[in-house]
């Protein structure tokens, strides 16, 4: 698979050298779309986009590009579609979303080991403490709510939060554990860092399809491709590779 998902290369899978090509963008997503160290595109999204387009016959094109680029993109219908999107009131109003989930993420806190502040799912709790939030992502409608109520400092990185995080410029982040492990691990914060139980939020990752794009074909058959993976075991048997939790 690793072969064919080179970063920015235009894959083709058809024998038709008329098939279609399909544009999908995403960020750098931990196991779900990331260049490995030869410069390959990889992750669960991008192996069940690769197999399915296989299996349609069409051809695919896939950037790694900043988080909010890339929404944007979707969204002016540059580009086709978002690979690995949480769903949001927001997105959903320039996008569709794949009828399934192909992955799913516990969104939690992490404080300083340092710090006895103790979580119990109350939202209220966090007015006394400055929140480190990762720019662009989805945290859930109740926190995005509630988050003009709370001191916020948003940062473009998950380095840069948990550099924010160890420099005392916040008392605690939001992120998801796959996301930060490899995070604490280049920066050395596993005896510095500790993560609260219980999650804010459990998302889902989707594919998102851009609605200015005439795509109500193509996602038609894409679901039909990605339904019948999901069924029959093929996306667990994918997602097991990963270390990703199976919705």
């Amino acid at each position: 698979m690793k072969a064919f998902l080179l970063f920015t290369l235009l894959i083709t899978f058809s024998h038709h050298s008329a098939a279609n090509t399909f544009y999908f963008v995403g960020t750098t997503f931990p196991s779900v779309l990331e260049k490995n160290e030869q410069g390959q595109i990889e992750g669960l999204g991008a192996d069940i986009v690769g197999e399915i387009c296989l299996r349609l016959g069409c051809q695919i094109k896939i950037d790694i590009l900043p988080f909010k680029r890339a929404l944007k993109m979707v969204e002016l219908g540059k580009a086709d579609a978002f690979i690995g999107p949480y769903k949001s009131k927001v997105r959903e109003q320039y996008m569709v979303y794949s009828e399934a989930a192909f992955y799913q993420d516990s969104l939690v806190f992490y404080v300083k080991n340092s710090n006895e502040f103790q979580w119990y799912n109350n939202l209220e709790t966090l007015k006394e403490l400055s929140v480190g939030l990762t720019r662009g992502w989805n945290y859930g409608d109740d926190f995005e709510q509630y988050k003009s109520q709370l001191k916020v400092s948003e940062v473009g990185t998950m380095e840069a939060s948990f550099l924010q995080l160890i420099h005392d410029r916040v008392d605690i982040i939001v992120t998801h554990p796959r996301a930060a492990q490899p995070v604490i691990k280049q920066l050395r914060l596993a005896d510095q860092v500790k993560q609260l139980q219980p999650p804010l939020i459990i998302n889902k990752g989707y594919f998102g399809f851009s609605k200015k794009r005439n795509l109500n074909d193509f996602i038609t058959s894409f679901d039909k491709e990605l339904n019948n993976m999901m069924a029959n075991g093929e996306v667990k048997k994918m997602s097991e590779k990963y270390g990703l939790a199976f919705p």
